[in-house]
């Protein structure tokens, strides 16, 4: 029975110091959230009655042809990815982008 309080104390005193933080993309908030529990952020978490999704609007559609392999392959990692071949692709463009500008 002392363990159990010890950890109740633990995970209590835990609660009171955790904040959660700020994510630049949906994919670090999904990849911490893997990792944490709410239940250690129930101070942070404000009740709602409606779902509320905030994202910046994007400024301008872009197409590109793909051939058929590459949009099956991509098709199968959005699917494990859990996230669409959108975000996949822009997050992609963004990463490869600043690398090659950095270096240009």
């Amino acid at each position: 029975m002392i363990e159990r309080d010890n950890i109740t104390k633990e995970r209590v005193n835990k609660m009171k110091k955790a904040k959660i933080p700020r994510f630049k993309t949906i994919e670090e908030e999904r990849a911490f959230w893997d990792t944490h529990s709410f239940i250690d952020y129930l101070s942070e978490l404000e009740e709602t009655k409606e779902l509320i999704f905030e994202r910046p609007p994007l400024k301008r559609n872009f197409q590109i042809r793909l051939d058929d392999e590459t949009i099956r392959k991509l098709k199968k990692l959005s699917s494990k990815k859990g996230t669409d071949m959108s975000t996949i692709l822009r997050g992609w463009i963004r990463e490869h982008l600043d690398k090659e500008l950095k270096t240009a």
